[in-house]
């Protein structure tokens, strides 16, 4: 391209943030997930073996607990 400068950005990653110096602002909209707990609308209620992440209406969060057989109400496993 005539007449086009050359530009040159030094991109750094610290700990699954991108980073950038000016001229170039970058803005961080994917984040790396290494667990269940670091996506944003997860709140921790009962992490531990054997729970589930179920969705919660009321706080528009899904939340990691122990479930009972008796919170899962009918239970509709379809046709075969």
């Amino acid at each position: 391209m005539p007449g086009a400068s050359r530009l040159v950005a030094k991109i750094t990653n610290s700990s699954g943030r991108l980073s950038s110096a000016a001229p170039i602002t970058l803005k961080n909209q994917v984040q790396e997930i290494r667990s269940i707990e670091d996506i944003a609308d997860v709140a921790e209620i009962d992490v531990s073996n054997g729970a589930t992440l179920i969705y919660n209406s009321q706080n528009d969060k899904y939340e990691i607990k122990q479930i009972q057989i008796g919170d899962l109400g009918a239970i509709d496993g379809g046709s075969f």
